[in-house]
């Protein structure tokens, strides 16, 4: 919650990072067609915050797709095609690409087709990546300006901490803040979190480990039985549980071959998926210990550890919302234009847009 609460909402909020939101906007002012702006760091320092704070204070809007989501040639052309020619409702867009270097060297297709819409797109694109030097991108950097951004002073990050505690009334000695600090590694994002446990559980903060992609999660759960291991890379993996448990899905099939493997890992799943209900219902955050518990288990499911390489596969789900985030963007849009309109809330649109189609159908008019 506090993550949420004080995630920065305009450019002035943002600690630390002065010097690449003047590089953001000048590259936006200057930019050269053909061309997109790749920034490349650690995590937690504002990749792909501060484009869409530049993109917010401009009136851009910002479509933004994951490279670790949408990883082949023809689902990227699918969504970034349309995303870079077709004109926005109300205003202009930024296109930001995250986690390009997320693509494995088998997705080459996926990296030339983000090239490719480099080249024609109509609209500025930004690509962020924690190593923007990793041998695949090596094609992608000539078509790229590349800027680093780096971590979060630890002062910066004391400042910010001591901040939040005050206005939270946290009860936090100066040890505990020191320790938050030096565990967060210039990571923002991890310092605030680490501040929640601390709120609640003086003695939880340990060494934070440095955050992993989801294929090591993957791998992690699927290879091994060591619940402790899997529980530390749960808990610090790059995407969030409710993702986890989508891609751990997708994936069960292609790892376990045994039907009774794979029944009792769904099983395990369903009750995962059970908590996640409980927790939306009722806003009780000891349900997400037990979701994440029920995820690991999907590990003993197996009765030994697969040996044999499976490429994971992202899930069904997520790549259809991909596929499907344009046009509901512009769906969006259009419940603003309407909103504006009727002088209601984009929201209420929303919600009596089956009415409004009915009401201007052609049957209903000749019922009336």
């Amino acid at each position: 919650m506090l993550l949420e609460n004080y995630k920065p909402k305009t450019l002035a909020d943002v600690i630390g990072q002065n010097s690449l939101i003047k590089g953001v906007e000048n590259w936006l002012d200057e930019r050269e067609r053909g061309k997109a702006l790749l920034i490349y760091g650690p995590p937690g320092t504002g990749k792909s915050l501060i484009p869409k704070l530049v993109a917010k204070k401009r009136n851009l809007s910002v479509f933004e797709i994951s490279a670790s989501d949408n990883r082949t040639s023809s689902s990227l052309r699918e969504i970034l095609r349309p995303a870079s020619k077709e004109e926005s409702l109300l205003k202009d867009r930024v296109i930001l690409i995250e986690d390009i270097d997320n693509m494995g060297r088998a997705d080459k297709g996926g990296i030339a087709e983000v090239i490719k819409t480099i080249k024609e797109s109509s609209f500025p694109i930004i690509v962020t990546a924690k190593n923007a030097y990793d041998p695949k991108l090596k094609t992608l950097r000539l078509y790229c300006k590349t800027v680093r951004i780096n971590k979060i002073r630890k002062d910066l990050i004391r400042n910010k901490i001591i901040e939040i505690a005050r206005k939270e009334k946290l009860n936090i000695n100066h040890k505990v803040i020191e320790n938050i600090v030096e565990n967060a590694n210039g990571d923002i994002r991890s310092a605030i979190n680490d501040l929640e446990i601390a709120s609640q559980n003086l003695d939880s903060i340990g060494y934070r480990e440095n955050e992993i992609n989801i294929f090591e999660t993957l791998k992690t759960i699927f290879k091994s039985q060591d619940l402790n291991e899997i529980d530390k890379n749960i808990k610090t993996c790059d995407k969030n549980l409710e993702e986890i448990f989508w891609w751990v899905e997708q994936n069960i099939p292609n790892e376990y071959k045994d039907p009774r493997e794979i029944a009792t890992a769904f099983e395990f799943l369903s009750k995962a998926d059970l908590f996640k209900v409980k927790l939306l219902k009722t806003r009780n955050y000891r349900f997400k210990g037990y979701m994440k518990s029920m995820i690991a288990a999907v590990a003993l499911a197996k009765k030994a550890p697969y040996r044999n390489f499976v490429s994971y596969k992202p899930p069904d789900r997520l790549i259809l919302l991909g596929r499907t985030k344009s046009l509901r963007n512009r769906m969006e849009e259009f419940y603003g234009v309407i909103g504006k309109r009727l002088c209601c809330s984009r929201r209420k649109v929303k919600e009596q847009m089956p009415f409004l189609k009915i009401i201007l159908s052609d049957s209903y008019s000749k019922i009336s």
